[in-house]
């Protein structure tokens, strides 16, 4: 199939960067740092895994913002989005490939980075209070949340280059812990950088039954009422950008041409 082709190729092309180190890596490297520093720390089992998954949530974006602008970096080094342009394959083609390679490779380190803090936090620490299924569904609570950012900051680093998406991807995650906050009560279903740790919080009060552990609206149902609407519009904004990047995209001629 082409598309198992050009899938091939993307990832013997990030081969020699350090694309997949971070992946790798940088997961690893987190989780043993979270469950040194746990070891000793005095906070109890319920916000351990909670401040963990918050800080997960709130590093993705510029995470993100990194290894996309690595992804297309790659293309402009090797001809200026020619093989990308090109009509052997067809635009279209060329942008899923991209598209898949970002989320598969984000999903497998995000399970790292979780499948590892759980396996410590079980059988090292001893403190783990929730079942492997709350981390299954962790998983792909945060990941599901995060593709609309991989979709916006593929188009950032087509159309404005790696600079535009880091950058991007930095005011994100500083927003997204803003939101994580009080000050992202009411709000944060409205915007993407909130989904996530949002997402997270809720569901994790919902799995521990800890609302008292956590300075949340006294209304339970107010919470789940918000994450309905969260939900929704990350379905919905996350249709949306992929369209509209499957269009414009259509449209692209290269940087500095009239599009």
């Amino acid at each position: 199939m082409r598309i198992l082709r050009l899938l091939k190729s993307d990832f013997i092309k990030m081969k020699h960067t350090p694309f997949y180190w971070i992946h790798i890596c940088l997961p690893i490297i987190g989780a043993i740092i979270f469950l040194k520093y746990y070891s000793f720390s005095n906070w109890n089992s319920v916000n351990k895994i909670s401040g963990y998954l918050e800080v997960l949530s709130i590093t993705f974006p510029v995470v993100i913002g990194i290894v996309c602008s690595m992804v297309i970096e790659q293309e402009v080094m090797a001809g200026k989005f020619k093989e990308m342009l090109s009509i052997e394959y067809g635009k279209g083609m060329c942008l899923l490939s991209k598209i898949l390679i970002l989320l598969i490779t984000g999903l497998f380190s995000l399970s790292v980075a979780v499948g590892i803090f759980s396996a410590g936090f079980q059988f090292v620490l001893r403190q783990n209070t929730l079942p492997l299924n709350f981390y299954l569904n962790i998983i792909f609570i945060i990941f599901g949340a995060q593709i609309f950012f991989y979709l916006f900051h593929l188009w950032l680093s087509i159309k404005f280059g790696s600079g535009a998406s880091i950058g991007m991807g930095i005011v994100e995650s500083l927003l997204s812990a803003l939101l994580s906050t009080g000050l992202g009560d009411g709000i944060w279903q409205w915007i993407p950088c909130g989904w996530s740790v949002k997402f997270c919080d809720n569901f994790f009060i919902k799995a521990s039954n800890s609302i008292d552990n956590f300075n949340k609206l006294a209304d339970i149902n107010i919470v789940f009422s918000n994450s309905a609407i969260g939900i929704r519009n990350c379905v919905l904004f996350t249709i949306a950008v992929g369209i509209y990047l499957g269009v414009w995209f259509n449209f692209f001629e290269g940087r500095g041409e009239k599009q």
